[in-house]
């Protein structure tokens, strides 16, 4: 395929959130960003990343069109009133992260929350329809904590500000390896297991273009594995 693209993609990018996005000055890597990359230039497209201050803000962006992609998205009803997805590129597992307690080990995400334990959660993050559901209950709303960076979750958590941070598993582990964390464990529960997909405005993106990227999905995904595999092996 030549240099030349049909279109350039402006993808919002929030926070950081290694190893899936990492942003040094104005270079952008991570899996999410090679990812992109890839499976855009084999679909004919070129990749402009923007920088948001938070997820939120990258929601509400792609709505008013003023960006046309997200990627690492998860699929929800409210989302698709605005917007459509790709085929799903990958998948994410939510879990629990805390200082281990055996006494807590068997209890899931809602008798947590009915025992008034703590949470940190990115600002802009989708942790399913269970989380969704529990956090309606107005009870629990002091007990969940938002913070747009994943290193600030894990310091509050190691300090014990909070009982447990919810997060991708791969991202917080590969946090923890990389700042040599002790004593943050994984809780056997699985808030949420679910696929990952970029997501576009219905602004400016047709199903036309959507469907060149996912005939691009399909036909990169031994790639997509081997990218996922080199950001992971030393976890």
């Amino acid at each position: 395929m030549g240099t030349a693209c049909d279109k350039t993609l402006k993808v919002g990018i929030g926070q950081p959130w290694p190893p899936f996005v990492m942003i040094h000055g104005n270079d952008f890597s991570g899996i999410d960003i090679e990812i992109t990359r890839q499976v855009f230039t084999e679909a004919g497209f070129c990749a402009e990343f923007i920088a948001l201050p938070s997820s939120i803000r990258g929601l509400a962006e792609l709505e008013k069109g003023t960006v046309d992609v997200l990627p690492a998205a998860s699929f929800s009803k409210q989302r698709a009133q605005y917007s459509h997805f790709s085929l799903a590129y990958r998948h994410e597992r939510m879990r629990l992260f805390w200082h281990e307690d055996n006494e807590l080990s068997e209890l899931d995400l809602a008798s947590l929350m009915a025992n008034n334990k703590t949470f940190v959660i990115n600002s802009g993050g989708y942790y399913g329809q269970e989380f969704e559901q529990l956090t309606r209950q107005p009870s629990y709303n002091n007990l969940i904590v938002k913070v747009k960076m994943i290193e600030q979750r894990i310091y509050m958590l190691q300090a014990k500000r909070v009982d447990f941070m919810i997060d991708d598993e791969l991202s917080g582990l590969y946090v923890i390896a990389q700042k040599q964390m002790t004593g943050i464990k994984l809780h056997p529960y699985v808030v949420h297991d679910n696929p990952i997909h970029f997501m576009y405005s219905k602004k400016t993106v047709t199903t036309a273009q959507s469907q060149k990227i996912d005939d691009a999905i399909v036909k990169l995904s031994g790639q997509i594995e081997n990218i996922i595999a080199e950001y992971t092996t030393a976890i």
